[in-house]
């Protein structure tokens, strides 16, 4: 080996020492693979409308610019900080909401005339607080019990008609008790919508008698709150069926601080063995439904 080639071998060695030490002083946001995925659906949500915004502003048509920044806007449906509330830091919230907030101005500004210029540098501006998001978090998953999860998917596909894969479940507690959701994860896959709303509909009318063998079925007798709402009187829990856009929900109410907390068990545990395809909503405002 010549010498030249030794000392590019040495260097490349020094650089790969160096950047296999440097460590990642990123805030670690802990998410399961589901929650993971709800996120970085968002992400790309955001970067494809953005790339539909330049574009459009290539061709210097605002109504475009309006009609795809207004789709990135408050009125977003599924932004992380609806269903991962009391999970994301509040530096993250922030970030987010600012960013929607970005862009509801920018398709005001766009409707009400504003230059190719101006849109770019709003454009811009939020832009860097996707990049300081990016500089200032990272997301890792937990580590959950994949035996048990496997178990769980198992189960459940006997039981659920509709595709794990290809929805998500979004479990809200309320000081009243709380609201099961099973949404579509693609809006216009319409089989799958049918299939969880007419389950939706089955569980809920099993549920009303005192049935809970469904649940049982997938998660097991032994559950956290199950044994107390298998024992609530019909009058004592009020459970009522709505369809969704993109699913259909289930809204238990109740006056008894003893169902309500069962109920909380019984979500957690829900949201426990569906680590993979469900997420917690802590927001009080739900998804709209038909």
């Amino acid at each position: 080996m010549n010498k030249s080639s030794l000392a590019l071998v040495l260097w490349l060695s020094a650089t790969s020492l160096c950047f296999a030490s440097e460590s990642d002083h990123r805030q670690a946001l802990k998410l399961t693979e589901a929650q993971r995925h709800h996120v970085l659906s968002e992400m790309r949500t955001l970067l494809d409308g953005t790339q539909k915004i330049l574009s459009a502003l290539a061709d210097e048509d605002m109504t475009r610019v309006a009609v795809s920044a207004e789709a990135l806007g408050l009125k977003m449906e599924h932004k992380a900080e609806d269903h991962l509330n009391h999970l994301l830091p509040k530096e993250f919230m922030q970030l987010g909401m600012s960013l929607h907030q970005d862009f509801d101005q920018i398709a005001a500004d766009a409707k009400n005339g504003a230059n190719q210029k101006q849109i770019s540098h709003q454009l811009s501006a939020a832009m860097g607080k996707c990049a300081a998001c990016h500089n200032a978090y990272q997301i890792r998953t937990e580590n959950p019990d994949h035996t048990r999860l496997d178990e769980v998917a198992q189960r459940g596909a006997h039981v659920m008609p509709f595709d794990l894969e290809q929805t998500l479940h979004v479990f809200t507690k309320t000081e009243q008790g709380g609201v099961q959701q099973v949404i579509v994860k693609d809006k216009t896959n319409t089989g799958q919508i049918e299939l969880i709303r007419a389950h939706l509909a089955k569980i809920a009318d099993e549920f009303k008698h005192g049935d809970y063998s469904n649940p049982a079925k997938i998660h097991g007798d032994t559950m956290p709150g199950l044994a107390e709402l298998r024992k609530a009187q019909s009058e004592q829990i009020q459970i009522d069926y709505n369809e969704l856009t993109d699913g259909a929900q289930i809204t238990y109410t109740s006056d008894q601080p003893a169902l309500i907390h069962a109920l909380h068990q019984w979500f957690d545990a829900q949201l426990s063995d569906h680590a993979r395809h469900a997420v917690p909503n802590h927001q009080h405002h739900l998804m709209h439904g038909k």
